[in-house]
């Protein structure tokens, strides 16, 4: 399961997502049918529980590991002949998607695993004052501070990537992380760390969290450890080392 795709549709849902990434979400959905169907899927699952077990819900998500591994241990029980097809829209599957959605997302919050979305807190960024005759980088400036990274990349790349001072790449490669552009944004981060520029803690920063993302957690670690304590990340990293060990 992509648990962290289930946080995605929970705060579209309650509401939790700025216009910008509403609308963004909402692109994707037309562009991916199955990131569409997922999404149905939770959707479905979350209205189940609301009109199935209304002021229950808290009681049954506490006790939902209990309730599927009943369920699924009933299921496994039973003789089932291969010929019976049970459809689709059979409320029993409903009951069953439920829970495989409900537990997973109620498991993975409750299982102490630091996730990306706790730490990709991006300040403000102002690249302009020193170039505000720069309209791309204007653009691209106000697309990252609204979080609407798509709009971000286009704006960063009407510009020769080349001529991009090492604050402008760095911000490049984040919203590279956020549009999952690994690949990209790694190359720009490890070029900023191999180099002497006030931004290369920042850039292990963001190898750490990129990795941390990719639920790749020893690769996290290792890039968390090389934050020196003279960085201003410094505080943070140790907290998501401790989270990691």
């Amino acid at each position: 399961m992509q648990e962290g795709i289930y946080i995605v549709f929970d705060n579209y849902l309650q509401n939790r997502m700025s216009f910008e990434e509403k609308k963004n979400l909402e692109t994707q959905f037309q562009k991916d049918i199955d990131l569409r169907e997922k999404f149905e899927l939770y959707k479905q699952a979350n209205l189940f529980l609301e009109t199935k077990f209304s002021k229950d819900t808290q009681f049954f998500k506490e006790n939902l590991s209990q309730v599927s591994e009943k369920y699924f241990s009933n299921v496994s029980e039973k003789k089932i002949k291969k010929t019976k097809i049970i459809p689709l829209t059979s409320k029993w599957f409903a009951i069953a998607a439920t829970i495989v959605v409900v537990v997973s997302f109620w498991i993975f919050n409750q299982s102490g695993i630091p996730k990306y979305e706790e730490y990709n807190n991006h300040q403000k960024i102002h690249l302009t004052e020193r170039s505000s005759e720069n309209t791309t980088l204007k653009l691209a400036e106000k697309a990252f501070n609204d979080k609407n990274f798509q709009q971000a990349i286009i704006e960063f790349e009407a510009n020769n990537i080349e001529s991009l001072d090492t604050e402008e790449r760095l911000y490049y490669a984040v919203s590279l992380i956020e549009t999952e552009q690994y690949q990209k944004s790694e190359a720009i981060l490890l070029a900023i760390k191999e180099g002497n520029s006030i931004f290369k803690e920042d850039a292990i920063w963001y190898l750490g969290l990129m990795a941390l993302k990719q639920k790749k957690y020893d690769e996290s670690i290792k890039y968390l450890k090389l934050i020196t304590d003279n960085s201003e990340r410094f505080d943070t990293a140790q907290t998501l080392l401790n989270d990691l060990d």
